[in-house]
Parts: structure tokens; C-alpha cells; sequence
């Protein structure tokens, strides 16, 4: 897998760049708001939660009250966006909540029939996510004319390694591997239109752990701000389309499309994945899929 430096040089492509971030009040979220501040981009938080105390105010700075399951709440929030910026180049699908079930429980109502699943953290981490993603895609694009003829605007998703390993938390392991297929599903479908990345970040202090007790286990857990590096170099990068960023420790890996990376060894187990692909792009050319 290919190892991924970072540099300040790279950030500076964010500088009065208009960037969206749900769920940025706390976490990644909040880390990728202070980087992108500092490196002179416009920061627009979307968040149930309030504004920090601790986050340094900046008239590049604004924040909007946003439910990501509600797709009027989005809506109007992009619409709002619109009409302070004029524009919106970035996007930063970040939101989420941790495990709620794993859809196996035995709970029963009054009239002792089971209960039906407690959807929060699949509405949360996967449907609000492809909420913000459809909304994120077509005002990128709608306002692409401002931008160089070469530079693309880009989405970037919060997936994690529960994406592509065995995760024992039911939902939220079943939400980041929906993620995971975001970026397969539809990389194809936006190429040359808007830029689709994602960071998969391993055990991050974000407050939806127990930081504390993870380390007592001899783990070791990052900080949010080492996330926030690989989401900014996503933003700015624009040879980069489909990858997911794996980070831990200070160090980054790309680990989707690269040399041994995941789509690599799929190819090496499946005999036949490529040609899967090719038929599936020759039915949506013949309108036997589908209308996209």
C-alpha cells in the first residue's frame, strides 16, 4: 500500500476555498475546522451541537444548526451557504453517532410482540451521509465555473476501519461498510465532475470512545487533529479521486486503489471482478439498468 506524505505546501490549496463540515462542532470535525481555518479557508460548521467554547472565533467562520437525517434541515443549510458564499468547493460528510444495537435484541412491546430495530446510527452514519453527499454534488458542480478548468470541487466521507474488517458493533459496523460502498458505487458515476475520497481513520479521540480505557488496554489512540491532516490533503489534492485514507499514529496509507491495497487483493481472490465492472458499465451505456 502506498504510504502518504503530507505537507503544509499541499494545505495551502484550501486557502479561501468554501468548506462545509457536518458534525464539526466536536472531533474530526472540529480538528478539520481549525486546520482549514488556519490554512485561510472559508468554514461553514453544520451541527446539532453548539459552537465550543474553545474554538477561536474567525470571520471566516460560521455555523449552522443542521439534523444530517432531516434532508430539509441539509437542504436549507446548502441553500443558506449559497447565498453567503456563492459557491461551495468542499464538502466534509462527517457526521455521526456510535453503536445503538446490533439489531439482535429480544426487547418486546407492551403487547409482548418484538420491537422493530433502532435505526439512529444507520440513519446518522450512511443515510445522512448519502444526504449530504447527493446535496454536495450538485451545488459543487453548479457553481464549477469559478474554479480553473482543471480543479474540481470534492466530497470527502468519514469511513473507518470497521469498513473493511471484522467489527464486532452491529450497526455502526454495518453503517461504515455502506460507506465503504459509497465510494465504490459511485466513483465511476462523478469522475471528472466532483472529486469522491474518504478518510478511515483507526481509534481516534473523538468522544464517542473511552479513550482512557482503550489506552489501559496498551492501545494507543490518536488525536483528532492527525484525521483532520488526511481530510484538508483530500480537499486540496486534485489527483485524487476514490482513495480512502487510512490513518494512524502520524502515519498515512492509501488503501483502495493502491499497489496491495483493497481493490488489488479483490482482484487477486476474484477471477473475474474486472470484467464484473466492464458489464455493469456496458448495461448502464445500453439503458438496461436503472436510470442514474
Amino acid at each position: 500500500m502506498a504510504a502518504v506524505q503530507i505537507s503544509d505546501d499541499i494545505l495551502e490549496g484550501i486557502k479561501d476555498k468554501v468548506v462545509l463540515i457536518t458534525g464539526g462542532a466536536s472531533g474530526i470535525g472540529k480538528a478539520t475546522a481549525e486546520l482549514c481555518l488556519k490554512h485561510g479557508a472559508n468554514v461553514i460548521i453544520a451541527d446539532l451541537k453548539p459552537l465550543p467554547s474553545d474554538l477561536e472565533t474567525s470571520e471566516k467562520l460560521r455555523f449552522i444548526t443542521v439534523d444530517v437525517f432531516s434532508w430539509e434541515s441539509q437542504r436549507d443549510a446548502f441553500i443558506q451557504v449559497e447565498e453567503w458564499f456563492g459557491q461551495i468547493d468542499h464538502v466534509f460528510a462527517n457526521a455521526g453517532v456510535g453503536p445503538t444495537t446490533n439489531f439482535l435484541d429480544d426487547n418486546l412491546d407492551e403487547n409482548g410482540q418484538l420491537t422493530p430495530p433502532d435505526m439512529r446510527t444507520i440513519n446518522v452514519n450512511l443515510l445522512g451521509v448519502i444526504f449530504t453527499l447527493r446535496l454536495a454534488a450538485y451545488y459543487i458542480q453548479k457553481h464549477s465555473a469559478h474554479r480553473a478548468s482543471s480543479e474540481l470541487g470534492s466530497i470527502v466521507v468519514t469511513a473507518s476501519t470497521a469498513s473493511f474488517q471484522n467489527f464486532s458493533v452491529g450497526d455502526y459496523t454495518i453503517a461504515k461498510h455502506g460507506v465503504l460502498g459509497i465510494i465504490r458505487g459511485l466513483r465511476h458515476l462523478i469522475e471528472g465532475k466532483v472529486r469522491l475520497n474518504a478518510v478511515a481513520p483507526s481509534w481516534t479521540a473523538t468522544g464517542m470512545v473511552a479513550t482512557g480505557f482503550i489506552e489501559g488496554l496498551g492501545v494507543g489512540v490518536q488525536g483528532p487533529e492527525v484525521v483532520a491532516r488526511s481530510v484538508a490533503l483530500l480537499f486540496s489534492d486534485q489527483q485524487r479521486h476514490g482513495d480512502i485514507i487510512y490513518s494512524w499514529d502520524g502515519k498515512y496509507l492509501e488503501v483502495n486503489q493502491s499497489e496491495g491495497g483493497l481493490l488489488a487483493a479483490t482482484e487477486g481472490i476474484l477471477v473475474n471482478s474486472a470484467s464484473e465492472e466492464t458489464v455493469v458499465r456496458k448495461l448502464r451505456e445500453g439503458n438496461f439498468l436503472a436510470p442514474i
